[in-house]
């Protein structure tokens, strides 16, 4: 009869503690991420995140949906839009099909139909990649931009988002429209 008693308190304690922990874990995010095994993966939908440097807002990062890869710190992201802030206070706006985001250095690379509007210019390639320390976007695949007065095509380019300049290389051509429509 002892042994029946202990083994239901026992039994009852340790439900009670899985109840509790896992009620602590929902509510903080973080905790409960950093609580799932090092070579586990999660699946998170609508993913939203801002990146912010001395208090000014860089840029803006959505998704579908995004797995998190623990071992290799990264969240692979579906359906891709960011928006970066330049200092002029416009807005170049990025897509693409899938990213990968570098959750310790905020590096993003995305693949697959990436698209890149900044004003009146659209540029399009298959990849794309972000670099967070010089806030420089670049690709070393071929682009293409069409504007109003321009189409342009190389087979590389670099953009600072901080000088607001682009560097195109390679094969360079560039079609200008005396009367853009």
């Amino acid at each position: 009869m002892i042994t029946l008693v202990a083994f239901c308190l026992i039994t009852t304690g340790i439900i009670a503690g899985i109840f509790i922990k896992n009620r602590y874990l929902n509510q903080d995010p973080v905790k409960l991420i950093t609580s799932i095994q090092q070579n586990a993966s999660l699946a998170i939908g609508n993913v939203h995140q801002v990146s912010t440097r001395d208090g000014i807002k860089e840029w803006i990062l959505d998704a579908r949906s995004a797995h998190v890869v623990d071992e290799s710190k990264q969240l692979m992201l579906e359906d891709v839009t960011i928006v970066y802030f330049v200092k002029n206070g416009k807005e170049v706006q990025l897509t693409a099909n899938r990213g990968i985001l570098k959750t310790e250095t905020k590096d993003i690379e995305v693949t697959g139909q990436v698209v890149l509007t900044y004003s009146n210019y659209t540029l399009e390639t298959e990849q794309m990649n972000y670099d967070h320390g010089h806030r420089m976007l670049f690709s070393s695949n071929p682009v293409k931009i069409i504007g109003d007065a321009i189409n342009l095509t190389a087979d590389s380019m670099k953009y600072d988002l901080t000088a607001n300049q682009t560097w195109f290389q390679r094969n360079v051509e560039v079609l200008l429209r005396e009367n853009p429509i």
